[in-house]
């Protein structure tokens, strides 16, 4: 909300009798609060005490204060908000938090009220901080207590880290543990990064050094970059240098490149070459992506590209799709294979089927095909996985998948597998549907399974479907699973002790045996 409507200073003049803070009486005493100092050493003023500026005669009524809340709720924007709580008094700020409780729940309400608290501590972090300990909305997000313990973070981060480790285990503690190190970081990102270097045990997040790196690096690029390299967490130091890089990189990137590339230490090296390619390929992706090429170090070539590429993919998958048609070495498109699966499974058959007509056939279309099945697999998409199988031509993966679709499909909903089988011509297809849900019937229903495999006409994938069988139900009934392996033909001695050592070593696996296709159909 850009403009509030109503103005402070027009509020109605009034008491505020009986809008205390019901949760303002402090906490159980053991808590960690910080101490109430300002920034050059004073006590503050007592806490009813108006900020400067507003006459101290002036009171706002009750009914005012909730016409203000309502009106700061009405499309919430935290500028307007931190500008009305800091014209409040304490009592003011107690009332309006005790009046917020009243009102209809919702992400707005919880982020106005961090924004009361906040103003609460500018004037008494040890009391806001109490308050907001014992404050029934508070118990489980952390939003004031993070806006609390950022006000310190601003004059004593120290304070304020021991405040967040306070809370005790738990996604509140870490909130809160954020927003002391992204205060700090503003204020001096050095002193942040050193402490948390120092400190790597401490529940924070890279990201939370952005403000501060890249205010930094606007000024000393290169006294940021070597900050980032000073983190020895490899996710951490990434996420800091994709920071800065941002910065630098706009402003000046053969300067950051040439830094990146004279690291002597080759991890080193091909993080920052990463974070610097990432950070050029958000503007240029494409001229990014012909530098990557370039570069010799395969390694850093590829986790290059697989960084540039992924981004792009995210903000254009057409363009980023079209890209790799032209891409000739095949690890660079192999190491976007699982990003490019991953990343289009928010997207719909019909938009995947466009970005799939984009790519060549051969073996990265494949293999993104078998990538992609996979997972639609083990997220119980079983029609998705067979719609993609069906546009995908023979091979020994898509032999894999078929198999895997009904062994898996079958775990959870056997009867409909049946039906399916049921339904199906009779072609390789089928024998590899049938060799799967043929592994998985074994644990419950032997009999029925091994009638199943008997059924499929290819001899090889017959004889790795009752391979399967035997160990699986070794698994659950040793005795006559072993009774009736000694009693039929095709078992060799040495598939017998693969059987089992298998049924001790796989664990849930069903299928153990590799199945394949003798003479396809």
């Amino acid at each position: 909300m850009k403009n509030i409507v109503l103005p402070l200073v027009c509020l109605i003049v009034g008491g505020v009798a009986g809008y205390s803070l019901r949760s303002g009486g402090g906490g159980d005493g053991g808590e960690v609060v910080p101490t109430a100092s300002s920034t050059d050493g004073t006590q503050p003023k007592a806490s009813a005490d108006r900020p400067a500026g507003v006459a101290g005669a002036v009171r706002i009524s009750a009914g005012a204060l909730g016409d203000l809340l309502k009106e700061l709720l009405v499309d919430f924007d935290a500028r307007s908000a931190q500008k009305a709580a800091a014209q409040l008094s304490v009592e003011e700020l107690q009332s309006a938090l005790a009046l917020l409780a009243e009102m209809p729940k919702g992400s707005e309400r919880e982020l106005l009220r961090a924004q009361l608290y906040r103003a609460w501590a500018a004037r008494d972090p040890q009391a806001a901080w109490k308050a907001a300990l014992a404050d029934p909305l508070e118990q489980a997000k952390g939003y004031a207590l993070s806006a609390i313990a950022a006000v310190v973070a601003k004059t004593n981060p120290t304070a304020a880290i021991e405040m967040a480790l306070s809370l005790g285990m738990g996604g509140r503690r870490a909130l809160v543990m954020g927003a002391v190190f992204n205060e700090w970081s503003k204020v001096d990102v050095a002193a942040a990064m050193a402490y948390a270097a120092a400190h790597p045990e401490l529940p924070f997040d890279a990201s939370n050094f952005a403000p501060g790196l890249q205010k930094l690096a606007e000024k000393d690029p290169l006294s940021a970059a070597n900050l980032a390299l000073g983190l020895k967490d490899e996710y951490r130091r990434g996420s800091a240098l994709g920071s800065l890089m941002t910065t630098w990189v706009e402003s000046d990137p053969t300067a950051a490149f040439d830094w990146a590339l004279a690291l002597t230490n080759p991890k080193l090296r091909q993080d920052a070459i990463t974070a610097a390619v990432g950070a050029w390929a958000k503007s240029d992706p494409k001229a990014a992506l012909a530098y990557v090429e370039t570069i010799p170090d395969g390694e850093v070539r590829i986790s290059s590209f697989k960084k540039a590429w992924a981004d792009w993919f995210r903000n254009d998958p057409l363009r980023a799709t079209e890209h790799l048609a032209a891409i000739k070495d095949d690890k660079l498109l192999q190491g976007v294979r699982f990003e490019f699966s991953y990343s289009s499974e928010g997207l719909s058959p019909q938009e995947r089927g466009e970005l799939l007509g984009r790519i060549p056939d051969g073996e990265f279309k494949s293999d993104v095909l078998r990538t992609m099945t996979d997972s639609h697999i083990r997220k119980g998409n079983y029609n998705e996985a067979i719609s993609i199988l069906n546009g995908m031509p023979d091979s020994a993966g898509r032999d894999r998948s078929m198999h895997r679709l009904s062994e898996e499909w079958a775990k959870n909903d056997p009867a409909a597998v049946a039906a399916w089988l049921k339904k199906m011509p009779d072609t390789t297809d089928r024998d590899l549907a049938v060799a799967g849900y043929s592994a998985t019937l074994a644990r419950s229903d032997p009999a029925s399974a091994i009638e199943w495999a008997q059924s499929i006409p290819d001899a090889k994938v017959r004889s790795g479907a009752l391979r399967n069988i035997a160990t699986n139900w070794v698994r659950v009934d040793a005795a006559k699973a072993e009774a009736w392996i000694n009693g039929t033909p095709g078992f060799s001695d040495s598939d017998k002790r693969m059987i089992q050592s298998m049924a001790k070593m796989a664990g849930d696996i069903t299928g153990i045996f590799s199945v394949t296709v003798g003479k396809r159909r």
